[in-house]
């Protein structure tokens, strides 16, 4: 089973297929890892250093894999991270390529745009084109609450809020929206949600939220849903594996006071996560 991962890269760390390569493989995929920018480490840091890879690097290496005839066995294709306009447009290009190729392969997109946080952290224009062009290409699109506010143009005050905005979206192209980081309280503890909208139903998943410093979460967590996802869990239990084996990696990272997700020390929680959550249907 293989799966095209086009993101960003780093030396340092785990962010874009930095953070989803290794969880990828650890449950049994070939990862062709095609690169959007490569930084000595993510933007997170006090500083960082590399440049967008060029469209024509891009486009030789998945010449390269299509020379192989390795596409009519691509299970899926993963893209996170642009860059710039011109790295969506040569993402759009590569889904329509394969998918000419192999009807069935999936598009999963991860529109990295932004956070509550910081906001949009890519130029406009980018942010723009993934609203505009990508989203209604995604088989299945899994946006952090700030991107699904900026992609549907919905404000969501409550959960019920937050799934007409997926509905919206999914009016738009996409069969299935993994929403990531819903913010709420249990009692005086502060919460993050999982959700999942598909034909199928919705459920959410709840875990207390941690005071975590490293990045790539949201990275990792689409690699781990997308993984279950093809190794054929229904939603519910792909959202309950991803969201468990991302909080046990969560758990290790924070006891080991690390400034980067463990992910090498922590793969045990990929095939045997210390913590289960399960799911809870709500539509």
């Amino acid at each position: 089973m293989s799966i095209l991962s086009i993101q960003s890269s780093v030396a340092v760390g785990h962010v874009g297929n930095s953070a989803a390569v290794f969880p990828l493989q650890r449950l049994g995929f070939e990862v062709w890892a095609v690169p959007t920018v490569l930084f000595s480490n993510h933007p997170g840091y006090d500083s960082h250093a590399g440049a967008a890879v060029p469209i024509e690097t891009m486009r030789a290496m998945v010449d390269g894999i299509d020379n192989l005839d390795h596409f009519a066995h691509c299970e899926a294709i993963l893209s996170g991270y642009l860059g710039n306009v011109k790295a969506g447009r040569f993402v759009l290009e590569t889904v329509e390529r394969i998918k000419g190729i192999n009807k069935d392969t999936l598009y999963f997109c991860d529109p990295v745009v932004g956070d509550m946080t910081r906001r949009l952290y890519v130029k406009d224009e980018v942010a723009a084109f993934v609203r505009d062009e990508l989203v209604q290409h995604a088989d299945i699109l899994a946006p952090n609450a700030f991107e699904l506010k900026y992609l549907s143009g919905r404000s969501q005050e409550t959960l019920s809020d937050a799934m007409f905005a997926a509905d919206a979206l999914r009016a738009r192209g996409p069969k299935t929206i993994l929403i990531t980081s819903l913010r709420g309280r249990k009692g005086n503890t502060p919460t993050l949600s999982n959700v999942i909208v598909s034909d199928q139903g919705a459920w959410r998943v709840t875990v207390p939220q941690r005071a975590l410093r490293a990045k790539g979460t949201g990275d990792t967590f689409a690699a781990l849903f997308l993984a279950h996802h093809l190794r054929g869990e229904t939603a519910q239990q792909a959202l309950e594996l991803a969201t468990s084996t991302l909080y046990g990696i969560i758990d290790d990272t924070l006891r080991h006071d690390s400034d980067e997700l463990r992910l090498i020390d922590a793969q045990a929680e990929y095939l045997h996560p210390s913590f289960y959550i399960d799911a809870v249907r709500i539509g």
